[in-house]
């Protein structure tokens, strides 16, 4: 086997009409750096051409094409970090205990192998005059909601309720629990991710500080509208909550997750 092969077996060629989405530019891209941080999700080290002056909002993401053909397939990742000196982007991807195209790249790519696509692109941004902030999601939308927490001032008061299967599955934070700015982990273990009630549970019992705040949902569609309900129910109007939805049930991937194109913003 020709040792060319590894490292563009997920190198195919961007469709033209990804490049015309508003903001975003080529993205030709190489692993650098595979870590396991659990027992399901894969934190990916990405480099290359497109990062040497690259700028983001907390909350977007980049476009990878993941295959070829006249019907290209093509997942979105919410960055998790950047770094302008190594040149890096971080992705932090549901990949084990998954099936579709996108967790099976984040599985089984290795250092070496080249990615294409596009970034960044989303259009949800941090309401910066908010007065408080609320996150809630899966663990899909867990390294975007850690992201745009991070991106706040720490006296801006900030609660974020992220749900995963174990105690094993949470994700470690530039920004230490305080009591301006709290991140509670809840696990709903065998409980299957389509029929857990936790977060809309959180939404309906979270301690709502005054003022004009802003809620943030992100993971199953369905389990995405339910919380939109309950916060629209405690009173917050629709431009105070910002909902997407990564993934849906009746995929293959419906246990545990994975982007869609198709779903979010």
């Amino acid at each position: 086997m020709s040792s060319s092969k590894p490292a563009t077996r997920f190198a195919f060629p961007v469709p033209p009409r990804l490049l015309t989405i508003p903001g975003v530019q080529l993205l030709e891209l190489e692993v650098v750096q595979v870590d396991d941080l659990g027992p399901r999700m894969r934190q990916l080290l990405l480099t290359g051409n497109g990062l040497q002056d690259f700028t983001y909002e907390p909350g977007q993401d980049v476009m990878l094409v993941l295959s070829g053909g006249e019907r290209a397939v093509s997942r979105r990742y919410t960055i998790r970090g950047y770094d302008p000196r190594a040149r890096t982007i971080e992705l932090d991807v549901v990949a084990h205990g998954v099936h579709g195209p996108g967790a099976e790249w984040a599985a089984s790519t290795i250092p070496g192998d080249r990615v294409n696509g596009v970034g960044p692109r989303g259009k949800i941004y941090l309401d910066r005059d908010a007065d408080w902030h609320l996150f809630l999601g899966d663990e899909t939308g867990a390294p975007g909601s850690l992201r745009m927490l991070e991106g706040l001032p720490e006296a801006v008061p900030t609660q974020a309720y992220l749900e995963v299967t174990s105690p094993a599955d949470t994700l470690g934070t530039s920004r230490a629990s305080s009591e301006t700015q709290l991140v509670n982990w809840l696990y709903r273990g065998d409980t299957p991710a389509i029929e857990s009630t936790m977060l809309v549970d959180a939404m309906t019992s979270a301690d709502l500080p005054d003022g004009r705040g802003h809620v943030y949902i992100a993971g199953e569609v369905q389990i995405v509208n339910a919380v939109l309900r309950a916060a629209l129910a405690r009173g917050l109007t629709p431009d105070q909550v910002s909902a997407k939805a990564y993934w849906g049930r009746g995929k293959a991937n419906e246990n545990n997750g994975e982007p869609l194109e198709k779903a979010g913003a």
